[in-house]
């Protein structure tokens, strides 16, 4: 058996970006630090680590703001018997910065990288681990279908034959689109990445564009490789956060009669007028108040009739 094939998915640690201001969330993103905004009553971050792990990864580091302590302790609370490592982010300047900062703590020549906004199945995690040690690619990346005014904030790429042959970040016009395919929020790289991203020049944004680095790697005609995930979930905007939070309640199963999934501690005099919603931890919904298709994150209140609506504290977005 060659030292390739002896690599497992338990010899690729991940690391969770985890340090970014959510600015497109705000004012959700202001009393609860994105990757803690909950997807079912629940922290996205710990429905990635839950992925993760049914990938067969459990190197799991954290890289974070320095003023943040919320997901350290959730992380040493859900996770008691796990060592967590936590990597500062001073200044974030881009995914490329953020990616830069775990140089100094990587064991392994192959590392996995997620964005704390974003859920993929643990399934295709492990896939594209297997395509990336398979193939020996320099970098693998997970891949998405995508239409043109969302990949105008994101990035889209040439992939064929297995390979990503060019990558351009944020089209701004349909000339600029090379397929519609977009590389999502998942990388799995080997360690002569960081050299790369320091050799980058910041972009107009005044950020390391982490498809500029990725374009290096292509033309110095290294593999890079790919695969097209079926479902990727990114929260990057308000509506993103309510409607994934009612697609996952869609498929539950242990819902109320009403369709509702209601947290602890809740105060809810009148539950017959709520319908198709989530209520998060310490909520109150005053008596008589209809709520319908709507999702109500921890600690707020709810004192009128809402519908298609995301509440936290006392801001109310409709949609």
């Amino acid at each position: 058996m060659s030292n390739l094939e002896k690599i497992t998915n338990r010899d690729i640690p991940a690391y969770i970006l985890a340090a970014g201001r959510g600015s497109r969330l705000h004012p959700f993103s202001r009393l609860i630090s994105k990757p803690l905004l909950p997807i079912i009553n629940k922290p996205i971050i710990l429905h990635s680590i839950e992925q993760l792990l049914v990938a067969g990864i459990d190197q799991i580091s954290v890289v974070i703001k320095p003023e943040e302590q919320q997901i350290q302790e959730l992380l040493c609370t859900e996770y008691p018997e796990r060592d967590f490592n936590f990597i500062i982010q001073n200044n974030p300047l881009g995914t490329g910065h953020a990616v830069l900062q775990i140089e100094n703590h990587l064991e392994y020549d192959d590392f996995l990288v997620i964005a704390g906004d974003s859920l993929f199945q643990g399934e295709y995690i492990e896939r594209l681990s297997k395509i990336h040690r398979d193939k020996n690619n320099t970098i693998t990346l997970a891949l998405e279908e995508m239409e043109f005014d969302l990949m105008r904030q994101s990035s889209t790429v040439d992939f064929h034959d297995g390979r990503v042959w060019d990558i351009r970040e944020k089209p701004q016009t349909r000339v600029d689109i090379l397929s519609n395919l977009n590389s999502a929020a998942l990388y799995i790289f080997k360690q002569g990445i960081f050299d790369l991203i320091k050799e980058t020049e910041k972009s107009i944004r005044k950020e390391y564009e982490l498809a500029s680095s990725i374009k290096k790697v292509i033309s110095l005609n290294k593999r890079v490789g790919g695969s097209v995930a079926s479902s990727v979930y990114h929260i990057s905007t308000a509506r993103d956060l309510w409607e994934i939070n009612l697609k996952f309640l869609s498929e539950l199963v242990s819902n109320d009669s009403n369709g509702n999934l209601i947290g602890s501690e809740v105060d809810v005099p009148t539950p017959e007028k709520i319908h198709n919603t989530i209520i998060g931890d310490y909520c109150s919904i005053a008596a008589g108040v209809t709520v319908h298709n709507s999702v109500i994150l921890p600690n707020s209140m709810v004192k009128h009739d809402i519908e298609n609506a995301l509440v936290l504290s006392d801001h109310t977005e409709s949609f």
